[in-house]
């Protein structure tokens, strides 16, 4: 243990002397504020940019505006919200717990948590952290559920929504979607496991051994942060506006605060072994296979991929008014770690351009673009009169969203109002089934498909409801409604 902290401190310190600025920037360093100047105008919100070999730090700036309240420019040192970023410390706190003999991978998931429902097939840690758990995502259902945005939920919260849920979206281990729930469920899992906060346990093992001083898990919504950015999205006439949600203060899937310098830092750390030894990098960067026996591009909270030819292993990240980027690319020793505050701005394009400068000797050539796929011709919409519209009409509820939508026909157009959001139009696509679009949702596709049911006595008496990561959603009639119109 003695040498391995012996190691660590010479490691750090060699880390703290590459830091240093160089007084005159090299070509590419040049290039690389011209890369960024291209995207961001003078007084934007805007990005810090670090790029790193091995320990040494090859160059690292910021871009724009962190807070436009106070035209507070952004540093290397500026503090970001990351996003999914954040996924890759959820599964090394489960790797971290795997290693301690504490759980295991292969565990069902309702050994720690025992509110969800058996759903007949087991869902094991493992389906959680390859996306491949089947388990509907909590963020669309809290959108459709008609939870606002920007409110705030707990662990509890979250495990309590998802113990409603009568189904899954499909076999656990043989479909890769991506899943914000398997990861809060992760944390969850930590927590349980290590009777700690999530926030507490990641500092302990993972942010103080790594000397990441700037990194933390925002579990605290008056929680006072310095250097923070504020997360911006385009707003009129060519302004900003403020985005940032501050009142959500639960990681797992998110909620990572980090800066360029200590996500190169962790990059080193993983890459070296640095961490917890070779069998914890092993199991983190070990890809995850389906059921067939197909593997996947994705390991533990990090996407396995390729550049130009070039192996990858990263992460991007997206939440309210950020936008991050962090590859390594393992044959070169190369990180680059991008982090925005604004919305508007593609972390992954800006990764590639700079690995475009610093990499150019050994990327392969462009890939070809990919040709558009052509789009349908318009589908015929089937024509429903007044009196059928009526038949759908009336106030139906949801016990896994805990939820109230009202059906109503105005000027011959069926509309449907959920909760306090504004009334959608439902446009018919064939018998009994309908599609709104811009439904609300945190995240993912804005339509909703909805296909009603009928009972014996032809009535309807409710509706499946499918939209992004949530499919077959019950809605049932009040009863009495369908005892009127027998």
């Amino acid at each position: 243990m003695r040498i391995r902290t012996a190691w660590l401190a010479l490691t750090l310190a060699t880390w703290a002397a590459a830091c240093v600025d160089s007084t005159s920037p090299s070509v590419e360093q040049q290039r690389v504020d011209t890369l960024f100047a291209e995207q961001i105008q003078t007084g934007q919100p805007g990005c810090a940019v670090g790029i790193a070999r091995g320990n040494n730090i090859l160059f690292s700036h910021g871009y724009g505006v962190a807070t436009l309240d106070h035209r507070v420019p952004i540093t290397p040192d500026t503090v970001f919200d990351v996003g999914s970023v954040t996924k890759q410390f959820t599964a090394s706190s489960i790797m971290l717990l795997a290693l301690d003999g504490a759980l295991s991978a292969d565990d069902d998931i309702r050994t720690y948590l025992p509110e969800l429902p058996d759903y007949g097939t087991v869902i094991t840690i493992r389906h959680l952290l390859h996306h491949t758990s089947g388990i509907r995502d909590y963020l669309n259902l809290m959108a459709l559920g008609g939870r606002e945005f920007y409110a705030p939920i707990s662990h509890q919260a979250i495990v309590e929504l998802m113990a409603r849920q009568r189904a899954l979206n499909a076999v656990p281990g043989m479909r890769y979607r991506y899943s914000n729930t398997g990861y809060m469920l992760l944390a969850t899992i930590v927590e349980r496991v290590s009777e700690q906060t999530f926030g507490a346990f990641a500092r302990e093992r993972i942010f103080e051994p790594l000397g990441m001083t700037r990194s933390f898990l925002y579990e605290n919504a008056e929680q006072v942060v310095s250097d923070r950015a504020t997360g911006y999205a385009p707003g009129d006439a060519d302004q900003f506006r403020m985005v940032h949600n501050y009142s959500f203060a639960t990681a797992g899937d998110g909620q990572l605060y980090t800066t360029v310098g200590d996500l190169l830092r962790w990059s080193q750390a993983l890459a070296t072994d640095a961490v917890a030894g070779p069998e914890f990098t092993h199991l983190m960067v070990e890809r995850g296979v389906l059921g067939n026996g197909e593997p996947l591009d994705y390991a533990a909270g990090l996407a396995i991929g390729e550049y130009r030819g070039l192996g990858t292993v990263g992460h991007g990240g997206s939440t309210w008014g950020f936008r991050a980027q962090v590859v390594r690319f393992p044959d070169d020793g190369v990180a680059i770690a991008v982090l925005c505050n604004r919305e508007d701005v593609n972390p992954r394009a800006l990764v590639d351009g700079v690995a475009d400068l610093y990499l150019a000797n050994q990327l392969g050539p462009r890939p070809e673009p990919r040709p558009r796929r052509a789009r349908d011709g318009a589908r015929a919409t089937p024509t429903l009169v007044v009196g059928d519209l009526a038949d759908f009409a009336g106030t139906f509820y949801s016990t896994e969203l805990d939820a109230t939508y009202h059906v109503r026909v105005e000027d011959d157009t069926l509309r449907l109002q959920i909760e306090r959001w504004p009334p959608l139009v439902l446009v018919p696509t064939g018998d009994d089934t309908f599609v709104a679009i811009d439904v609300p949702a945190w995240t993912g596709p804005r339509r909703a498909d909805l296909a009603f049911t009928r009972d014996g006595y032809g009535a309807v008496n409710g509706f499946a409801l499918s939209a992004g990561e949530a499919h077959a959603l019950r809605f049932g009639r009040d009863p009495r409604q369908i005892d009127n119109r027998r």
